[in-house]
């Protein structure tokens, strides 16, 4: 049958490991920018302690900051964790001479969307020279796939995939993959669990693997959803062979090449199982490396939804028939060791 796990490769990066997750908080850019006094911040993170929220919002529903000023104050924070990451890797500039596909999908998440638009246009040109955000409304009953559509209308970076009725989480993701036009490709959710800070610990690995995927650190979840998910990465171990630390972390980085040789076909919680099970039939590498997850504000979270759970049974047969399934004829990153991704040094403009 051949090899079934894919080779895990350890980043040698000083970003691997909860240091690189450090950066200067939110609040304290917010000072830099605005005349906001100590005791004024810790006010608004007491009550945000208390209460939930996100940070940017409470200062600029408290005329401390304007609305206007939030993504200034998101694009301060990505020049700081760009250079600290150049500090780390010398010659491993940002942003990235590449094009980054952000694949989304959303399901009712009108109260956050705009939010994690405006966020990941304000960080991504830091990071990367151009970019596409692919948002895949997977039939949500309220405003989501209209505030992505206007929003669309003022940034053409911003496409909208558009699910007629709820298909499910597998069939969003596979949505916005297959709609990917970039060199790297990568999927989170549309919830505001993620932030796009993080980019930076998984584009430092790309060309000495062939996928990068995150795990979320410190968990933002309650017990009961963090005993699910290590049941469920436990199961597809012993099943299929698939052997990460965090299976349906929403945080991973392929190249489009990879992507294009994947079968996606789980409409469901499944989906990250099958892409992985493929990858490691394939003897694809990969590595693993830690990101920030948030408490979710806003909208419910569907993981725990026992027809979702239902719905991941019933598909986990359908990845038996990867375990006999032939190896990919040449692993992508062969590929890429021929003509790697170039540091930005070393492109003449």
């Amino acid at each position: 049958m051949g090899q079934m796990n894919s080779s895990h490769k350890t980043p040698t990066s000083g970003a691997f490991g909860p240091l690189g997750l450090e950066r200067p908080r939110f609040g304290e850019f917010a000072k830099q920018l605005a005349a906001i006094t100590t005791c004024e911040l810790e006010d608004c993170l007491k009550y945000q302690s208390e209460y939930g929220g996100r940070i940017g919002a409470i200062l600029a529903d408290r005329k401390l900051i304007q609305q206007e000023q939030i993504p200034e104050i998101l694009r301060m924070m990505a020049r700081w964790v760009a250079a600290t990451r150049h500090a780390d890797m010398p010659g491993f500039g940002f942003p990235r001479p590449l094009k980054l596909s952000v694949c989304m999908p959303a399901f009712n998440e009108a109260d956050v969307i705009e939010d994690c638009l405006a966020a990941a246009c304000a960080i991504l040109p830091e990071f990367v020279e151009d970019f596409e955000l692919i948002i895949a409304n997977d039939g949500s009953s309220d405003e989501t796939g209209e505030l992505v559509h206007q929003f669309s209308q003022r940034d053409p970076r911003v496409r909208l995939v558009n699910h007629e009725v709820n298909r499910g989480y597998g069939a969003a993701v596979s949505s916005g993959l297959k709609a990917a036009e970039g060199d790297l490709v990568i999927f989170t959710d549309g919830d505001g669990q993620f932030s796009m800070l993080d980019l930076p610990q998984l584009l430092e690995h790309v060309n000495d693997v062939d996928y990068v995927i995150g795990y979320r650190y410190e968990r933002a979840e309650g017990g009961l959803r963090r005993l699910n998910a290590w049941s469920w990465n436990r199961l597809i171990r012993a099943m299929l062979g698939v052997r990460v630390r965090d299976l349906d972390c929403a945080y991973k980085l392929f190249p489009r090449d990879v992507i294009e040789e994947l079968k996606l076909t789980s409409q469901g919680a499944c989906i990250n199982a099958e892409i992985l099970t493929q990858c490691a039939r394939g003897g694809l590498t990969f590595c693993e490396t830690p990101v920030m997850h948030y408490p979710r504000y806003h909208g419910a979270p569907t993981g725990a939804n026992l027809k979702v759970i239902i719905k991941a049974f019933r598909e986990l047969p359908q990845l038996w028939k990867y375990r006999s399934a032939p190896p990919l004829v040449r692993s992508p990153a062969e590929q890429r060791d021929e003509t790697p991704i170039p540091d930005k040094a070393k492109v003449s403009h």
